[in-house]
């Protein structure tokens, strides 16, 4: 049997394909099914990170080969699924690939250049996909009430992506509050977990952050925080952390560990559970498996989120959690000391959210009291909705909030607000800015 384990992601997710090339419905002979299944037990036995589960699991295959269990399936595709099911019980990670021989010997056997090819000679960029995915980083951007907010898709080695990660939390480094979103996060790299969670800690380097236990080393491996960050330190900003039941490994680690560390708040759904980094071997009868060669084990609570998952403080839904999140922010920042203008912009942001989840609806009857002209400002009512236009300029769609007062749609940089008479008309509008001003417009005879 020959085997070879991939350069990976330490905390590569099991639950995505190995990206290897798959054919359609191989035919597998009994045979070709016993080798198989003899050589993914070899790799177990030899490879899982501990010892002893690594004989029974392996043990376990192999009897259950023999008891017939995986008689039925004759395509290498249906054997490759079966195994995963049957593994995934065992470590979340644990996921097999049928990718045929020829792959699984071109992996084995590592890249090969051709001398007579000149344009071989020029290394490629290793990390060109995951540059193309701006290193897992697919939004940043500062919310209503100045709340930063990371999209983070994947946590990429920290090497290569270290200036658009920090690129990412200087954007951000103004803000009251930050958000991280790891939802659609299935995994990644320790050293990007490192290098952002350090950035939420006190300088100095000295929180173990994490261990990593493996039969490769005697002791075990451990992750601190660093003792200085390029982008500073922001140990006392709030911290949110979205997770979903598809976030996985290293997307569940950075959660996991700012829990544990008490820095903080999780909202959504508790994670994949999946704890255990490893790498791809690819057998000589063209089957690829991800083994857990290594486990985490978190120094405070001296275990991980293996089979369980990281359990949010806060359980909402995947799709709701943003919205509870920014509630929660806004709820906070207001309990602190601000100056007017602070407290005005996070007042209305809470607003606006309220509205955005329970819209005020108007009937047309009630929306024409404020139609009109105030000064150069002027109000229609169209396609059901308020509409606002200034010295003749196109009109914009205005979202009712309650008590006479509106905003333009997901704005919340002003506020009109109608005073109406007992006779039901509005008589003024005033214009409320951000900064505290207030423009009075009287309406128009």
């Amino acid at each position: 049997m020959i085997k070879s384990i991939t350069t990976s992601l330490a905390f590569s997710l099991a639950l995505t394909a190995i990206s290897m090339p798959v054919a359609a419905q191989t035919p597998l002979s009994a045979s070709d099914r016993e080798r198989a299944i003899g050589e993914l037990s070899q790799i177990i036995e030899d490879e899982f990170f501990d010892a002893e589960r690594a004989t029974a699991i392996a043990a376990d295959l192999r009897a259950a080969e023999v008891a017939g269990a995986f008689d039925a399936i004759t395509d290498g595709e249906g054997l490759a699924t079966a195994l995963t099911t049957r593994l995934s019980a065992e470590d979340r990670h644990f996921g097999v690939n049928h990718v045929g021989r020829d792959a699984a010997a071109a992996a084995m056997a590592g890249p090969r250049r051709r001398e007579s090819d000149p344009s071989d000679a020029r290394p490629a960029d290793p990390w060109a996909p995951l540059r193309r995915q701006n290193f897992g980083f697919a939004r940043v951007e500062i919310l209503a009430g100045n709340i930063g907010y990371i999209d983070l898709r994947q946590f990429a080695p920290i090497a290569p992506a270290e200036q658009t990660a920090r690129a990412a939390l200087e954007f951000v480094a103004g803000t009251d509050a930050v958000i991280f979103d790891v939802r659609q996060n299935g995994g990644g790299a320790p050293s990007m977990v490192q290098y952002l969670i350090s950035h939420f800690l006190e300088p100095g380097g000295d929180t173990l952050i994490n261990t990593f236990v493996s039969r490769d080393y005697e002791y075990p491996n451990q992750l601190w925080s660093l003792p200085s960050h390029p982008a500073g330190h922001r140990p006392d900003v709030p911290l949110y952390v979205l997770t979903s039941a598809r976030t996985g490994s290293a997307g569940e680690a950075f959660p996991y560990h700012l829990q544990a560390l008490e820095r903080a708040t999780l909202i959504g759904e508790t994670t994949y559970g999946a704890g255990n980094p490893g790498g791809t071997y690819f057998t000589a009868s063209g089957f690829a498996i991800f083994v857990s060669t290594g486990s985490a084990r978190n120094p405070i609570t001296g275990t991980n989120w293996e089979s369980t998952g990281v359990t949010p403080h806060i359980a909402t839904s995947a799709d709701a959690a943003l919205d509870t999140a920014l509630s929660q922010a806004y709820a906070t920042l207001l309990e602190g000391e601000l100056d007017d203008g602070a407290r005005l912009t996070l007042e209305w942001a809470l607003e606006g959210l309220s509205a955005s989840a329970d819209p005020v609806i108007l009937t047309t009857s009630e929306l024409a009291r404020y139609a009109g002209e105030y000064g150069i400002r002027a109000f229609s009512v169209e396609d059901g909705r308020l509409a606002y236009s200034r010295d003749g300029r196109p009109a914009a769609a205005l979202e009712p909030l309650g008590n006479h007062r509106f905003r333009l749609a997901g704005d919340d940089d002003a506020r009109f607000v109608f005073v109406v008479e007992a006779s039901g008309a509005a008589s003024r509008m005033d214009l409320h800015l951000a900064d505290g001003r207030v423009l009075r417009n009287t309406r128009n005879d």
